[in-house]
């Protein structure tokens, strides 16, 4: 009689467990590795919000900035892999660990992706002071050693590599001015100190709309939805493409089951229309793959744009 009345207190408690374990049964710590108002936080935001309400737990947004995300990468690769402390970044994500090999975090080895949530091609934003209304008049005048300047908003990121990789494609050099952040270069760019910037989208097209700038070309591999009759930067050199990507991501280890309820959870919420609206607005190329998918793209990225730093023995300022 004791041991059945055991054993029904084992199975009790068993079951319990298994109920307890039932992913997620707590809030869910979503770090950002950059500053509160930048370009990922902005998309965290609303993205939090709406996973939050599918999986019926907190989703709460953690900034742990540097200007490279290496805190927040290494902060989320060395958690738990239990689900609850997840990563969103951007492509410095697999851009950093070219400019620095002792980079504490691997994006390939150290993490289960979810998914690419969303990608940007960059624009090539010009000043209105500046002679020139095509990439392809840009590049002449560079053969012809023509004085013009591009401003970098920083050294490592997809945009220094995108001014990289169009000025070997081309065969040519540009002068760079290099910035601290885009606030400060879109004030030089406006006022002609300097001609040219690849920038994100949501931040160029604000003053593109207002008259400030203009866009010569887009670094996708097609042409942006929002820009159809700027063309890119692929039809005067074919196999180009730059663009900044968004992932969702897990320490190394996290559960199959964990990261594939993860995925179908953030494939929804990217689907809200809040979030489609917001993406529509930012130039933004909706992706939500699969974890799988996701991962081969962060490894080729990872790849590319080491290549192309050791091809070019590019270095951070």
């Amino acid at each position: 009689m004791i041991r059945k009345i055991l054993c029904g207190m084992a199975t009790v408690l068993l079951f319990a467990g298994m109920a307890r374990a039932e992913y997620p049964d707590k809030a869910i710590r979503l770090v950002v590795p950059f500053a509160a108002g930048g370009g990922v936080d902005v998309l965290a935001r609303p993205f939090a919000k709406e996973l939050g309400q599918i999986l019926g737990r907190g989703v709460v947004v953690e900034n742990k900035a540097s200007n490279t995300g290496q805190i927040g990468a290494t902060d989320v690769e060395r958690a738990a892999p239990d689900g609850y402390t997840l990563l969103l970044t951007s492509a410095a994500f697999a851009t950093t660990p070219a400019f620095y090999p002792d980079v504490p975090y691997h994006p390939v080895k150290g993490f289960a992706a979810v998914t690419i949530l969303a990608a940007a091609p960059q624009v090539l934003v010009a000043s209105n002071k500046f002679n020139a209304s095509s990439l392809a008049e840009v590049v002449a005048k560079a053969k012809r050693s023509e004085k013009m300047n591009f401003a970098l908003s920083g050294s490592t990121g997809i945009q220094s590599l995108a001014t990289a990789m169009l000025a070997q494609q081309a065969g040519v050099s540009f002068m760079k001015i290099p910035y601290k952040g885009a606030g400060a270069a879109f004030v030089d760019l406006i006022s002609g100190e300097v001609d040219l910037m690849i920038d994100n989208p949501a931040s160029s097209l604000v003053h593109v709309r207002s008259g400030k700038l203009r866009v010569l070309a887009t670094t996708g591999s097609k042409r942006m939805a929002i820009l159809p009759d700027v063309p890119t930067v692929a039809e005067l050199y074919p196999g180009f493409e730059a663009k900044n990507w968004f992932v969702l991501a897990a320490p190394a280890g996290t559960p199959a089951t964990v990261i594939e309820k993860l995925n179908a959870a953030a494939r929804t919420a990217m689907n809200s229309p809040a979030l489609q609206e917001m993406l529509a607005r930012d130039g933004m190329d909706l992706v939500s793959n699969s974890p799988a998918e996701a991962s081969s793209l962060v490894a080729s990225e990872v790849q590319k744009w080491a290549t192309l730093v050791k091809q070019l023995d590019l270095r951070a300022e």
